[in-house]
C-alpha cells in the first residue's frame, strides 16, 4: 500500500496527526516524517483490514486537512431537498455518471468530477446534510516552467438544519490548469482555489435550487455582522473586571462632573464621556500585569486579532496581540474598542479556539483561526491541523451567529 502522493507533498498528513495513529494502533514512534510515511505503510500492508482501516483515516485526514472553509449562507430550502429517495434521484440525475469513488481510488483527469456523496438523515429520516467531493488533476509549479500533476480535491456541505453550504479545499498559490498535451505553466492558467472552490458550492446550490445571495455588498455587510457578533460572543468582559469597574463608578461619575461643570462642557457628550472613563478604567485594570489567564477561562475562543473600519471615524482599526496573547489584556484591544461598538461591524477576526483533544498538539500548536469575507463569499482558514470535533466547533459558532 502506498500513500497518495499529494498527502504527503501538500502537507494534509502533519506530523502530530501521524504520530496518534502511530501510537493508537502501538507502533514504535519513529525519527522522522519519511519514516512516519513508510511505518503507516507497513501497517497497512498486512492484510485487507488495516488497509481499509488506513484508507479510511486518510480520506478522513485528507477533508481536516483542507485548511480553507468558504461558505454562503442558503435560504428558502425547498422541502423535496428532506427527501432522501428525490435528493437520491436528483444526484442521480444531474450527475450520472459519479462513479461513488473516493480521492485515493479515483482516476482524476483535468475535469473537475463529483466523484462521491453522502446523503445524511436525521432520527425522522429527514435529510439534514449532504456531502459531496469534487476531484480533478491541475498542474503545481512556478510560472515558465513545467509543471507536476496534483490531485486537487474540493469538499461540499450543505448544512440544510443550518442554512449553510460549505466548501473545504487547501489554500494554495501555485496551482494552474491542467492540460495533458502542455505542462507549460502559464500565468493566464493560474488557478485561484477560492473562486475554485466556491464554484463547486454554486454549482450544488444551483442543482438543489438552494437560493444564495452573491451580491458582494450584502455578502459583506451581513459577514461583517456575524464577525462582530463572535467579536462580543468570545471578548466578554470577566466577571472579576466587572465588579471591579463597577466598584469605581462613583468616582468615574464624580470625575465627568466635575469635568464638564468647571469647563462648562456640552452636557450631551457626557453620556460618551462617562464610556470613555468606564472604557479606560477596565483598560488599565485588564492590561494590570500577566493576567492573561482571566481572558482564556469560561470561553471556548479568544481574541487575539480584529481588523474593523470605523466609517464615522474614517479610519481603518487592525489591532494585533503579540502571538497568542488575548487581545484583550493588551492596549490595542481598548483603543479600538469604542469604535467597533460604535458601527457594530467585523471585516476580520483571529481568534484561538480549543481544542477537542490537546493531547498530540499541546500549548505550543494553538488552534488558530482566521474569518472574513472575500469577494462575495465567507471564509474561515485554520492555520494549523484542525480535526472534524474542532472544525465543526468554529462552524457552529459561525452558524449560530449569522
Amino acid at each position: 500500500m502506498s500513500i497518495p502522493t499529494f498527502l504527503d507533498r501538500d502537507d494534509y498528513l502533519q506530523n502530530p496527526v501521524m504520530r496518534r495513529f502511530l501510537k493508537n494502533h502501538k507502533i514504535d514512534l519513529v525519527e522522522n516524517r519519511a519514516d512516519y510515511i513508510n511505518a503507516i505503510e507497513a501497517y497497512a500492508s498486512q492484510n485487507e483490514g488495516c488497509k481499509e482501516e488506513t484508507d479510511n483515516w486518510l480520506l478522513k485526514v485528507a477533508k481536516e486537512g483542507s485548511k480553507e472553509i468558504c461558505f454562503r449562507k442558503i435560504y428558502n430550502i425547498e422541502n423535496w431537498c428532506r427527501d432522501p429517495s428525490l435528493v437520491e434521484a436528483k444526484i442521480r440525475e444531474v450527475y450520472p455518471e459519479c462513479p461513488n469513488q473516493n480521492i485515493l481510488t479515483y482516476r482524476n483527469t483535468g475535469d473537475r468530477t463529483m466523484i462521491g456523496y453522502h446523503i445524511l438523515t436525521n432520527e425522522k429520516d429527514e435529510v439534514n446534510k449532504l456531502e459531496f467531493t469534487f476531484s480533478s488533476l491541475f498542474y503545481y509549479g512556478e510560472v515558465g516552467e513545467l509543471g507536476d500533476a496534483t490531485i486537487f480535491p474540493v469538499f461540499v456541505e450543505v448544512y440544510l438544519d443550518k442554512g449553510f453550504i460549505v466548501s473545504r479545499a487547501k489554500a494554495k498559490s501555485t496551482l494552474f490548469k491542467f492540460d495533458p498535451n502542455n505542462a507549460y505553466l502559464d500565468s493566464k492558467y493560474k488557478i485561484d482555489t477560492s473562486d475554485y472552490a466556491v464554484s463547486a458550492i454554486d454549482e450544488i446550490a444551483a442543482h438543489f435550487s438552494l437560493e444564495t445571495i452573491t451580491n458582494t455588498k450584502i455578502v459583506k455587510h451581513e459577514n461583517s455582522q456575524m464577525l462582530y457578533n463572535l467579536y462580543q460572543k468570545y471578548s466578554f468582559t470577566p466577571e472579576d473586571v466587572v465588579e471591579k469597574v463597577a466598584s469605581q463608578n462613583q468616582l468615574v461619575n464624580a470625575f465627568v462632573d466635575g469635568i464638564f461643570s468647571s469647563l462648562s462642557l456640552d452636557i450631551r457628550n457626557k453620556e460618551r464621556a462617562l464610556l470613555d472613563a468606564k472604557i479606560l478604567v477596565e483598560k488599565f485594570i485588564s492590561i494590570n500585569g500577566n493576567n492573561e489567564d482571566i481572558f482564556k477561562q469560561d470561553r471556548p475562543a479568544y481574541l487575539i486579532k480584529v481588523t474593523a473600519d470605523d466609517e464615522i471615524e474614517l479610519t481603518k482599526i487592525d489591532t494585533t496581540s503579540a502571538k497568542t496573547v488575548p487581545l484583550q489584556c493588551t492596549e490595542a484591544f481598548f483603543d479600538s474598542k469604542k469604535s467597533v461598538i460604535k458601527s457594530q461591524k467585523c471585516k476580520r477576526l483571529n481568534l484561538i479556539f480549543k481544542r477537542a483533544d490537546e493531547t498530540y498538539f499541546g500549548k505550543n500548536n494553538p488552534l488558530v483561526v482566521q474569518l472574513g469575507t472575500h469577494k462575495d463569499h465567507g471564509y474561515l482558514k485554520t492555520m494549523q491541523y484542525a480535526e472534524e470535533a474542532d472544525i465543526q466547533n468554529v462552524l457552529q459558532a459561525v452558524f449560530e451567529n449569522y
